[in-house]
């Protein structure tokens, strides 16, 4: 095996582990958390990290992504970003914390401008612990921020949790938010050999600029479309309805962090360093899209068919009108991961012009949606984004497969074949389930969550489906899976 691809394994496993393990833990936090608050508390969060989400892009404009994708960087390329992002981290804290006033006028509650005051801090906490990231991920090392991730996601979540207890409301969620970023940043900056030399340069930060600058239009782009339905939401609806679809969207988002998200962050160091080997830059591609493609439609049958039963029981009744929301969201749940996946491919090319030319197209649609769709309420603007994702899905394969000089027929060639049975397993289902009903959640979920499984597995495999082919192959050829197979020798041996 070569070193590389050693490395990207190693890498792929801590960062799957510190998904796995951040967003698990932080998932039973967020459980805790949902039954002790309201969702007019989280509501009310939701409206501020709406306003911190898209002015964070502006922390490194871009240079981030230069940083990995540039195939020579020296140190005044690190210290000249880490000193910029500290700067505008001030800057956009100092901003925050005297706009606050404003943003509680605009969305007409007084009590959004305190938490907001005190949110501001996050700019300044995580600005120094950027580059540091970025430096790891580099040189695909994952270990050291998984361990950062889920220290941050402990303390952070307990502290929230207690504070929740005794009834601080939604400041327990600013306490978690603010002492998690904390946590990890002081780890990754004790843990982390490179430390930011006194080097600053505009000179560095310009021969990353041609590349970073057309990848920050592209996802200040992608962040307000990303982020502009909770900004309408929480201006025209009650805090507590978007509270229910802030709850109904983090859950959704749960399916591409255990999905997309451990892949595509180790996916992009590596495809950028074998860019220039089109043979091995295909074979990375062709596994990575089939492995996504099965192991999404593999878990959203699932989240679709037990939708009520998994918010019901994770959440309690009070979380109910979260139900409608999140079954429409899973209909479109494999776009953002395949998304990932194919927007990957420009950005590891360094083609940050067609990456920015991309956004541009999958964006027409969305704003179309976002002037019209409210007309419908929260559901028929859903309904349309979902819509507005299958166009966008469409560019996305049409602009990866010219930058790989194949024809848009082969995505679609695979993907095709698992969306074919997710639909129809997922319909078959849902028609036995209207004809015989199980009322209790606990058991609803246990029945279709393991008949949807096992259908899926058999249908992948009767039909050789690459997906299936490869994630049995890397189990069977697991540490984990050869160990226990090595013990059971042993103990016939015996």
């Amino acid at each position: 095996m070569s070193s590389l691809k050693k490395k990207s394994f190693k890498a792929f496993g801590w960062d799957f582990i510190g998904r796995i393990g951040g967003q698990g833990i932080g998932f039973v936090i967020s459980v805790i958390l949902a039954r002790l608050l309201t969702p007019d508390d989280f509501g009310l969060l939701g409206m501020i990290t709406v306003v911190i989400s898209l002015s964070a892009i502006f922390t490194d404009i871009g240079l981030g992504s230069a940083l990995i994708q540039r195939k020579e960087v020296k140190d005044e390329h690190y210290g000249s970003v880490f000193y910029f992002n500290v700067v505008v981290g001030l800057f956009l804290a100092l901003l925050l914390f005297f706009s606050a006033d404003l943003i509680a006028k605009f969305y007409n509650r007084p009590e959004i401008k305190p938490l907001s005051q005190v949110m501001a801090l996050s700019f300044i906490i995580n600005s120094f612990g950027n580059v540091r990231k970025l430096w790891l991920h580099k040189n695909i090392n994952y270990k050291i921020p998984t361990h950062a991730t889920l220290l941050g996601v402990i303390i952070g979540g307990s502290i929230g949790i207690t504070m929740a207890y005794r009834g601080f409301g939604v400041w327990s969620l600013v306490a978690q938010t603010l002492i998690s970023g904390i946590v990890n940043n002081c780890y990754l900056y004790f843990a982390t050999k490179w430390k930011p030399k006194l080097i600053f340069s505009f000179k560095a930060l310009k021969e990353l600029w041609s590349y970073g600058f057309n990848m920050f239009l592209s996802i200040l782009i992608d962040s307000v479309a990303s982020q502009l339905d909770k900004i309408i939401i929480g201006k025209l609806f009650t805090p507590a309805t978007l509270g229910h679809y802030f709850r109904a969207k983090t859950l959704d988002i749960q399916i591409s962090m255990y999905t997309s998200g451990p892949l595509m962050s180790v996916l992009f160091p590596v495809l950028s360093n074998v860019q220039d080997d089109e043979q091995r830059f295909k074979n990375i591609v062709n596994k990575g899209f089939h492995l996504l493609n099965f192991v999404i439609f593999f878990l959203i049958g699932t989240f679709l068919l037990c939708s009520k039963d998994i918010i019901v029981i994770l959440f309690s009744d009070k979380w109910l009108p979260s139900v409608e929301y999140f079954q429409i969201l899973v209909m479109g749940s494999f776009i953002f991961p395949l998304e990932a996946l194919l927007k990957n491919i420009l950005s590891s090319k360094g083609n940050s012009k067609a990456f920015l030319k991309l956004q541009v197209y999958n964006k027409i649609p969305i704003f179309i949606v976002f002037c019209v769709g409210f007309w419908f309420g929260v559901k028929g603007f859903m309904i349309g984004m979902i819509l507005s994702g299958y166009i966008a899905l469409f560019f996305d394969m049409l602009f990866a497969a010219k930058e790989m000089n194949i024809s848009i027929k082969w995505f679609y060639a695979i993907f095709g074949r698992y969306f074919i049975v997710w639909v129809l397993l997922s319909f078959c289902f849902h028609i036995i389930d209207i004809h015989f009903p199980v009322n209790h959640y606990f058991e609803h979920l246990l029945i279709y969550s393991f008949l949807y499984s096992i259908s899926y597995l058999l249908v992948c495999y009767l039909f050789k489906f690459e997906g299936f082919e490869i994630a049995t192959k890397e189990v069977v050829n697991s540490n984990i899976y050869q160990g226990i197979k090595s013990r059971s020798k042993f103990n016939r041996n015996i």
